[in-house]
């Protein structure tokens, strides 16, 4: 049986397969091996591992995770999962690698990622040829939740929206003008927080600023990513992610408007990545 690991920060995704057929799919915490110990990450997995899955029956196990851009860190994420899968050959590949074999498999193009952060690599059919460095929520993520959630909050705060929105907004939010600084500046994990404020705009896309938010964020993401890849007019761009998903329509209509070709754009990569490993 080949099990396929898709590891983000938030959550894991595990699918169990047992000749191109899915025996068992279910999701646990999410972990990065850059912020994570080993012991942590070794418990939460022990902690939420089904009692049922059938570990000396496993294989292969194909793990694509954040922060497995270096070889020290997939290597300390195959040393955690020998210990569950004694008698498996393991792979351990960046999720950016596994959103480019979900999404291209063997095709030329560039694979995105937008989701509650946000990366782009350009692809050659089988390995990632050149990638611009994410450097992170803080500073970087365009295209992302927690990118769009930090221009909403700009707009918001700085007095750019209508009223009516404007009212709507801080009744969603719970919070005061001062209530919302101290949630960014004064409380842990504000980025978690920001990524939340993603479904605002979801839910309010017939107002035209909420739109040209959402747009925005797309037209900065392809400026600072996508734009940067030699021919990117020319190739074919596939993404993944909740925020390309969700908001496809939209990203459509910006893709059409800077002449440029979308490919597959796919909600999660375990989908492409099971229908890879299948065959």
């Amino acid at each position: 049986m080949k099990l396929i690991i898709d590891s983000g920060t938030t959550k894991t995704h595990w699918v169990l397969l047992d000749k191109g057929k899915i025996i068992k799919d279910f999701t646990t915490t999410g972990f990065n091996p850059y912020y994570s110990s080993s012991e942590s990450i070794r418990e939460s997995i022990l902690k939420e591992l089904p009692d049922d899955l059938q570990v000396k029956a496993v294989e292969n196990i194909y793990f694509y995770g954040t922060g497995c851009s270096t070889t020290t860190n997939c290597l300390k994420v195959k040393d955690i999962l020998e210990s569950f899968f004694k008698y498996a050959i393991i792979e351990t590949h960046h999720d950016l690698y596994g959103t480019a074999v979900a999404l291209l498999k063997n095709r030329e193009g560039i694979a995105a990622i937008l989701g509650t952060g946000s990366n782009s690599c350009l692809w050659n059919g089988s390995e990632i040829i050149e990638s611009v460095p994410s450097v992170g929520w803080l500073i970087g993520d365009e295209g992302s939740a927690t990118y769009l959630g930090k221009i909403i909050l700009k707009a918001f705060l700085g007095g750019e929206m209508a009223k009516k929105i404007t009212d709507i907004f801080y009744d969603y939010i719970k919070l005061d003008f001062e209530g919302v600084l101290h949630k960014i500046y004064s409380e842990p994990q504000p980025n978690k927080w920001i990524s939340g404020l993603s479904p605002f705009a979801s839910d309010h896309m017939k107002n035209e600023q909420i739109r040209m938010l959402v747009k925005k964020n797309f037209r900065d993401f392809l400026a600072v990513q996508i734009k940067k890849y030699s021919g990117y007019g020319e190739k074919e761009i596939s993404f993944t992610g909740s925020i390309a998903w969700y908001f496809k329509d939209i990203l459509h209509e910006v893709m059409q408007e800077e002449n440029l070709h979308t490919g597959i754009i796919m909600q999660q990569p375990m989908d492409g990545l099971v229908e890879f490993h299948s065959s």
